[in-house]
């Protein structure tokens, strides 16, 4: 395991280190990687345990219904950790967003949701027969700005969408307040990246809000495949996703077509629910690892000049999907540019750290009904976090802090050559304009 000596930080922040400040030091320009290869398991992080999960299925010889004993397994386990959520599985995370803004629709409503966003989020606002409204996010975790989502709240406004992106939980307390005193507007929270959400209490309380929509998609907490949950209180809500995902088979077994289906067939996949269901009893486990991860990589990130953590270190309900970060070109001297970020995203994947540029462009250029309705100008923050964030993908277990010390080497290493790679950055930054 390469393991370099921690150094002081010198001019512009970099760390001083002559061993490795060369360029041909990196494994971009023929060096050794920091990350040797096999040392990072990716998730889902498969187990032979996954096997019997889905032996069990394949024995029953029922790979479809609703009422599958697997998936009500699913949903009442789910909903014993969640409590006092009430839990439906549906076909995905995208799925849940849907079931729960048709709803909540009325004739003409808009949704207000931020603009930073992951466009199967967005497309269930369309589906339901709304229209969405975007406002800004906040540069320190990149959920929605309160304030922009206060002001955005109107007469017409039918939802409040709110996501919780990589982990990051946007509790929001006062935003949350303030929209409840000012009429019928639903708060429906995407925690598809952040599940610790679904069981976060605070005196007894769990969070605000109409609808939790939860994803176990492979890359996801649960990592089962195909694969959403939708939690409620409201238990017409829960009955309406037997209306939005059933056409024949009713959850008590009958095999008769539903004369108030809609039809969208909705159903959980079996398989997947098995594997979510196996990992929920290490759910736990899992997300402490995943902190205890992310608090390593942050103690030994923290000196690094131009790089911000984009989460609140001292929360500490966060699910950390992701370790997110953001760049500050301008703390290294660096062009202001997508470019300067992607190049130095280049050299940490060439370290064998699993770094990802994820969103390039804000939500409405990601789908054909909203694209070109908005200008990013509009949404400086929004602008900012396109241009400067990535993450840290590989941080589950059994990834542990001795990897996370390897991605860390890989940083402090690319951060030690900067210095001399400006007119290389620069060019690139140029280029791209």
């Amino acid at each position: 395991m390469l393991n370099f000596e921690r150094k002081t930080i010198g001019d512009a922040g970099y760390p001083v280190s002559a061993s490795r400040s060369d360029k041909s030091s990196l494994a971009a320009f023929g060096g050794t990687r920091s990350v040797p290869k096999g040392s990072v398991t990716p998730w889902p992080a498969t187990q032979d345990a996954h096997l019997k999960a889905l032996e069990q299925v394949v024995a029953s010889g029922r790979y479809h219904r609703v009422n599958h004993p697997i998936v009500r397994s699913l949903e009442d386990r789910f909903g014993s950790w969640a409590a006092p959520w009430r839990v439906r599985a549906v076909a995905s995370g995208t799925a849940a967003i849907h079931i729960a803004f048709h709803y909540y629709r009325r004739p003409g409503g808009k949704v207000v949701a931020a603009a930073l966003n992951w466009p199967g989020a967005i497309g269930p606002i369309h589906a339901a027969g709304l229209e969405p409204k975007f406002v800004d996010v906040s540069l320190s975790d990149a959920a929605i700005d309160p304030a922009a989502a206060i002001e955005a709240v109107e007469g017409d406004t039918t939802a409040l969408l709110i996501t919780h992106l990589f982990g990051n939980p946007a509790f929001r307390r006062d935003m949350r307040q303030r929209i409840r005193a000012r009429g019928d507007v639903a708060l429906v929270d995407d925690c598809a990246q952040a599940i610790a959400v679904a069981a976060w209490r605070e005196q007894g309380r769990s969070l605000d809000s109409d609808a939790l929509a939860l994803s176990a998609n492979g890359a996801k907490h649960l990592g089962a495949g195909e694969l959403g949950l939708l939690c409620a209180r409201d238990q017409g809500l829960i009955d309406h996703v037997d209306r939005v995902s059933l056409a024949s088979s009713a959850r008590n077994g009958e095999r008769v077509f539903s004369p108030i289906t809609l039809g969208y067939n909705y159903r959980p996949n079996v398989f997947s629910s098995a594997i979510a269901r196996y990992r929920l009893e290490t759910l736990e486990a899992q997300i402490e690892q995943r902190r205890r991860n992310a608090a390593q990589l942050h103690r030994r990130l923290a000196d690094l000049s131009g790089l911000r953590p984009l989460f609140n270190p001292a929360q500490p309900h966060n699910s950390f999907l992701s370790y997110p970060l953001r760049l500050v070109p301008e703390d290294l001297d660096l062009p202001d540019s997508a470019a300067t970020r992607d190049y130095i995203a280049e050299l940490l994947l060439s370290e064998g750290v699993p770094v990802w540029v994820w969103l390039r462009k804000p939500a409405w250029d990601y789908l054909p009904f909203s694209r070109s309705r908005w200008s990013l100008q509009d949404f400086p923050n929004t602008r900012r976090l396109l241009d400067t964030m990535f993450y840290v993908s590989e941080i589950a277990p059994p990834n542990d802090e001795t990897v996370m010390d390897l991605y860390a080497d890989a940083f402090e290493k690319v951060w030690s050559v900067l210095p001399k790679l400006k007119d290389e950055i620069a060019a690139r930054a140029k280029s791209a304009a």
